[in-house]
């Protein structure tokens, strides 16, 4: 995604080829807190927090044309519990299933990526907190 779509930028580096990045997002595509997970500066998962019937996330963006696997109605806070839940749950899915061969083969620290999807829920509700989200 465009950098200059991604407000109040922060990056939560996982292991080596692999950062989280939380931000604000308010552009065509929707409007809220947003995440995205970058495995070799390929974005295997996006967060999009926009509560309502607009919450959603996509998984290996580039090769899934971002189609939009939707939440079920609520809150931001609910879009962001379960953007959680899939990060620590699904990301081996999104891996291995992802057509870069350097993706499919890369392992993400438990332990580590527990650490960062604590840090993006907590950003995620500030910046839904902060907003009136």
């Amino acid at each position: 995604m465009n950098s200059q779509r991604k407000k109040d930028l922060v990056e939560y580096p996982i292991q080596d080829n692999v950062v989280l990045e939380v931000y604000w997002r308010d552009d065509a595509g929707g409007r809220g807190p947003a995440a995205s997970l970058y495995v070799h500066n390929d974005e295997v998962f996006r967060f999009d927090c926009f509560g309502g019937d607009q919450g959603h996330c996509h998984f290996n963006l580039r090769q899934t044309r971002g189609q939009r696997w939707y939440y079920p109605e609520g809150t931001a806070q609910e879009n962001i519990d379960r953007s959680v839940f899939e990060l620590k749950k699904n990301l081996p899915f999104c891996l291995t299933t992802n057509q870069n061969e350097a993706v499919q083969k890369t392992k993400v620290n438990q332990d580590k990526l527990e650490q960062a999807a604590n840090q993006m829920r907590g950003k995620l509700l500030e910046f839904a907190d902060e907003l009136g989200f």
